[in-house]
Formats: structure tokens, C-alpha cells, sequence
């Protein structure tokens, strides 16, 4: 089994499907000139208007808008997709879109649930608060060039239990099960990314150790020829550097004897 199964639910298994099937009526909408990031902004304005609904304790109308916002998120990707239109600037703002729409969603529930306890909200906003440090670490693992997908409860599991929570009025026991499942795929994540690091550092450090043995064996070898070429020269031997120094000085003295006639031309000549 790859590692990024077994953690992953509904966003690692069932969003690409959905899309393909949503396919068709992505280019129907490319078709009618719909742009992805208008569809990012009606997202974002739906999840807006959702949490108004569900603020005044119109919980059912909540349901309808957290599906609705849920839809056209699908949308946006697959008109990008059919359109050949994905760019980073797009990605960028539907990340951006969907952060925005958790917050206002979740702060919607935080000032509903300030009418029934002083305390509830607090569930709303640590809730948010891990949604935040999952979506964080995903996006720095990515930037670091790491993989930080999966977990037991991404954006797609938690709009789906917020969903039923709406529709039964069970948002505090809702939001108790999110916080746990969100702090373990926060952990998940932690491990999976410190995983991949400490296996990045270990090939870092094995490559600079390939990279010192290889500058000190290439030094040993500049030295052991630049001290056959001192010996060559030393010792007379011709080589690529021309001939040696005693064979330059044997060279230049004279034959001995050439030297013993000019000094028996020297002596007869005295007078």
C-alpha cells in the first residue's frame, strides 16, 4: 500500500472522481464563458452567506449553503481543468477562498453557539484554529518540496460532519469529534513531512561525503603527479615539461677535453 493511502478519505479518494464526473458540466460552463475565479468568488460569497444563516440559527439553510459552497469549489478546478486555464494565480486564490470560507463558516457557528453557552464558541474557534495548521503544513511541506496530503479529517470530511451537525443540531458534540480528528491529522501530517526531511537530510549528508572523498582523492593525485614532475626534473629525465635541470647544466659545461687543449695552447703561447 503507498504511504498516502490508509489516511486519506474522502479528499484523497473521492474528489478526483467527482471531478471527472463533474467534467461535463465544467465545460458547459467554460463554454458559457464562466471563469474559474468568478466560480472561487461565488464560493466565497455563498460561504458568506452562510454563516449569516447559520449565526441567526437558521441551521437547515446552512446545510444548504455548505453544499452549495462545497459544489461550486468543485466546479472552479474542473472548468480550469477542461479549459486548459489552471495557472498558480488561480490556485493561489481558491486556497486563499476556501481559508476564508472555513473562517466565516466556523464563525458563524461561534456566534450561534454564544447564545447557548459562554464557553461553546471556544469549540468553534480551536476547530478553526487546526484547519489553519493543516492547511499550514501542507502548504510549507509543498514549498519545501515535500508531500503533506492525507489525513483523517481534511476540508472535505469537515464540511461534511459540520453538515450533519447543522442538520441535527448536534454542533457541540460535532465540534468536539472535529477537534480531535483535526489534531490528529495535524500529527499525521507532522510525522509524514518529518519523515521525508530526515530522509532528505540523510541523502544531503551522504552526497557531501561523496563530494569531500572525491575533492581529497583528486588532491592526493595533483600531489603525487606534481612530485613525479619535481623527481623527473631532479633527476634529469625529459618529459612534458622538457629536460632536466642536470641535463641543462650537463649540456652547458664543456667536454673535459676541449678544456685540456686549450690549456696546452695556453701554456705553449706564454713566452
Amino acid at each position: 500500500m503507498p504511504p498516502d493511502e490508509g489516511v486519506e478519505l474522502l479528499d484523497g479518494r473521492l474528489r478526483a472522481s467527482v471531478s471527472q464526473g463533474l467534467a461535463p458540466l465544467g465545460r458547459g460552463l467554460r463554454s458559457l464563458g464562466i471563469s474559474p475565479n468568478v466560480l472561487t468568488a461565488s464560493g466565497l460569497f455563498i460561504s458568506t452567506i452562510t454563516a449569516w444563516l447559520i449565526a441567526i440559527g437558521e441551521l437547515r439553510w446552512g446545510v444548504l449553503g455548505i453544499a452549495l459552497s462545497g459544489l461550486v469549489d468543485l466546479l472552479d478546478g474542473s472548468v480550469a481543468r477542461t479549459g486548459g486555464t489552471a495557472s498558480p494565480r488561480g490556485s493561489f486564490f481558491d486556497s486563499v477562498a476556501d481559508r476564508v470560507s472555513d473562517g466565516l463558516v466556523l464563525g458563524g457557528v461561534a456566534w450561534y453557539l454564544a447564545g447557548e453557552s459562554a464557553h461553546a464558541p471556544m469549540l468553534a474557534f480551536a476547530a478553526m484554529a487546526l484547519s489553519m495548521l493543516i492547511s499550514y503544513e501542507r502548504a510549507k511541506a509543498e514549498a519545501l518540496g515535500f508531500n503533506a496530503q492525507g489525513g483523517l479529517m481534511e476540508r472535505a470530511e469537515r464540511m461534511i460532519l459540520l453538515g450533519f451537525a447543522l442538520f441535527f443540531n448536534m454542533l457541540v458534540p460535532a465540534l468536539w469529534i472535529m477537534i480531535v480528528l483535526t489534531a490528529v491529522t495535524a500529527v499525521q501530517r507532522f510525522i509524514k513531512v518529518w519523515v521525508q526531511a530526515s530522509g532528505a537530510k540523510a541523502e544531503l549528508r551522504e552526497s557531501v561525503r561523496h563530494r569531500r572523498l572525491a575533492r581529497r582523492v583528486g588532491t592526493r593525485s595533483a600531489s603525487s603527479t606534481s612530485g613525479s614532475s619535481r623527481s623527473s626534473l631532479l633527476s634529469g629525465s625529459t618529459g612534458e615539461d622538457g629536460p632536466g635541470i642536470s641535463t641543462w647544466w650537463g649540456s652547458r659545461r664543456p667536454a673535459a677535453g676541449s678544456m685540456t687543449r686549450r690549456r696546452s695552447v695556453a701554456r705553449r703561447s706564454r713566452p
